[in-house]
């Protein structure tokens, strides 16, 4: 990583997870080689080295659905480009219904990926039980199968994306807080860290749950707003049970399951009644 702070950038990018790595490696493939990434700790160690990692085509819009193929086809070409690995896996995902309501949402989910043309089929509860035997399948009315969907390592991806973005001319400065942002006549002049100062033209806000704290030394308003996700991780599980499947969802309960190596990683994201009014 680079030691000295250059006195300016084009852009600065603050943030070194995923969103952060992903904005560094793309303005340098379109050609701003002085582009730097700020990082107040390590790469990865916000919210992105725990993440999931899912890689779900489906989305709830066509630009948004779009993007993820777009990934799927960066993966790859990641680790051509660069030697590095992604821990791109592709098993498919099978989302599951327990109440007419679910099975109605499913059903249109299954009709939204027909229109933007990705692989999804309705399938029965026994299908689904057949290709995730764990499950309890007996109040399953219905599953939708995408078997393009798959999941990838954040960190090695991450490290791609540096190592790509770093080829092309930009730099990373680990241990690097930002603790203020210089503004003169409502533009971006600057940027000040516990390294010192660097003149900027612009900024990349890609600090995840702190882009609200970091966006307010601007006098700018992040909408957004961190909620808190519960996740368990289980003790090495039987050798049968620990071969690589779909990741399972389930809409009635926010839940998700899938197996990363030998053991199972629970997810629930009961986050809506979190949210303050009116936001």
């Amino acid at each position: 990583m680079a030691t000295t702070l250059p006195s300016h950038a084009s852009v600065v990018v603050i943030g070194g997870g995923i969103m952060g790595c992903s904005t560094l490696y793309h303005l340098a493939k379109m050609g701003v080689s002085d582009a730097i990434l700020l990082e107040r700790n390590a790469l990865t160690s916000g919210t992105t080295w725990h993440s999931a990692a899912q890689v779900r085509a489906l989305r709830h819009s066509k630009n948004l659905t779009r993007m993820i193929q777009y990934s799927v086809d960066l993966y790859s070409q990641l680790e051509q480009e660069t030697g590095q690995a992604v821990g791109w896996i592709q098993k498919g995902s099978l989302s599951i219904a327990t109440n007419p309501d679910r099975l109605t949402h499913v059903k249109r989910q299954e009709a939204l990926a027909h229109a933007y043309g990705i692989d999804a089929k309705s399938i029965s509860p026994q299908e689904a039980k057949e290709r995730w035997p764990m499950m309890n399948a007996d109040d399953v009315l219905g599953a939708v199968w995408s078997p393009d969907d798959g999941r990838v390592s954040p960190s090695d991806v991450c490290a791609a994306l540096v190592k790509g973005a770093k080829s092309l001319g930009a730099k990373i400065f680990e241990r690097t807080g930002v603790t203020g942002v210089l503004t003169e006549n409502g533009r971006i002049t600057g940027v000040e860290t516990t390294q010192g100062t660097i003149a900027c033209d612009a900024i990349a806000l890609c600090a995840g749950l702190w882009s609200r704290e970091v966006g307010a030394m601007a006098g700018a308003e992040v909408p957004a707003l961190a909620c808190e996700h519960f996740y368990l991780l289980t003790k090495p599980v039987e050798a049968s049970l620990a071969i690589c499947r779909p990741c399972l969802i389930t809409t009635t309960t926010s839940i998700f399951a899938t197996i990363p190596a030998v053991c199972w990683l629970v997810v629930s994201s009961q986050w809506a009644s979190l949210l303050p009014p009116a936001f």
